[in-house]
């Protein structure tokens, strides 16, 4: 999150954070004055403390968050601390297509990444904050867009499609809380029907024994969990039309929902994420692809995708780096 522009290329960045806070440090700086004017947005907070709903909601990250907040903190605690606990944020609108596949080698979770380019955090953060070593694509420098951990979880997120708002925590801290305390699909299960989320928001996890499931959350809803292999950015209906049809999210899903029926390889799927429509270039209306991730959770790893390119990353084999990746093609299609 570097500013306002639409830059060309985007700079990604590896980081090992171990012990908590030693690699985030080095970079919370350059994103903090960006962050601040983020959060000018947000509501009147509660009359609960930040700490006082990560002890309510997700006690396992209040450590990690004393300790992170202890090391960024400087001259601005209570600000950094209402950023870090990520509850009641101000209101993000992305786009992303994701679906679980099978191969040879075990389940395969694939999704696309859609923003505008200046606003990414662009960091691929290893981890081993509250028990199990984790691989996540950072957001709001410690939130998750999409992560693994050691037990094989693998969790992605994407927006749900509804233009509603409610008491609770920005999807991307719910991620890195699923990854940092859960083995299992059905122990993801258990956190997302108690925990409060703030937008619309689906989840879709695997785990290393396969099992899978899309989540529907949203503040105005229970969370309903269907076994559903792929997802876009609508959820049950198309609740906000003027959205979805900018975003191309029924184009998008029913290519996703043709996938498992032709019976390629991974290499032929992934294809059909870096091309139209999976794969989208109105960077300068946050609705260009920054990039396509490959999990596969038997494997614990992640390879990053882009066209012509590809990062590979493992729990076993983690070699911190930056590398620049071009974004072309920018163009501007405009809203619907």
């Amino acid at each position: 999150m570097k500013g306002r522009d639409t830059p060309r290329s985007v700079e990604f960045r590896a980081f090992l954070d171990e012990p908590i806070g030693s690699a985030l440090t080095k970079v919370f700086q350059e994103y903090w004055t960006a962050y601040k004017r983020w959060m000018r947005n947000a509501g009147e907070a509660e009359a609960a403390t930040p700490q006082a709903q990560l002890e309510e909601h997700l006690p396992e990250l209040v450590p990690v968050f004393e300790q992170l907040v202890a090391a960024l903190g400087g001259d601005d605690p209570n600000d950094v601390a209402q950023f870090l606990a990520l509850y009641n944020p101000p209101r993000v609108v992305r786009g992303c297509s994701q679906i679980v596949l099978d191969s040879a080698d075990g389940p395969v979770l694939l999704r696309s990444y859609d923003h505008h380019p200046a606003f990414i955090d662009a960091l691929i953060l290893k981890s081993r904050w509250v028990n199990p070593a984790v691989i996540a694509m950072a957001d709001c420098l410690w939130g998750a867009l999409d992560g693994i951990n050691q037990h094989g979880l693998t969790v992605s997120l994407a927006f749900g499609g509804r233009n509603k708002i409610g008491p609770g925590f920005a999807a991307p801290l719910i991620a890195r809380y699923l990854l940092e305390t859960c083995a299992t699909v059905e122990e993801a299960k258990a956190v997302l029907r108690r925990v409060p989320v703030y937008m619309p928001y689906t989840f879709l996890l695997v785990d290393a024994g396969g099992n899978f499931v899309t989540a529907y959350t949203g503040p105005d809803q229970e969370t309903q969990f269907v076994e559903r292999r792929s997802s876009t950015n609508h959820q049950a209906a198309m609740d906000w039309p003027k959205y979805q049809l900018f975003t191309q999210s029924a184009e998008r899903l029913e290519l996703l929902e043709a996938m498992p029926d032709r019976n390629e390889s991974i290499a032929g799927y992934l294809q059909d994420f870096l091309s139209p429509p999976l794969w989208r270039t109105d960077y300068m209306q946050a609705s260009g692809t920054v990039y396509v991730a490959e999990y596969r959770p038997l494997e614990r790893s992640l390879c990053l995708h882009w066209p012509g390119r590809q990062e590979h990353f493992s729990l076993s084999d983690f070699t911190p780096r930056s590398f620049q990746v071009m974004l072309d093609n920018q163009t501007k299609v405009g809203l619907a």
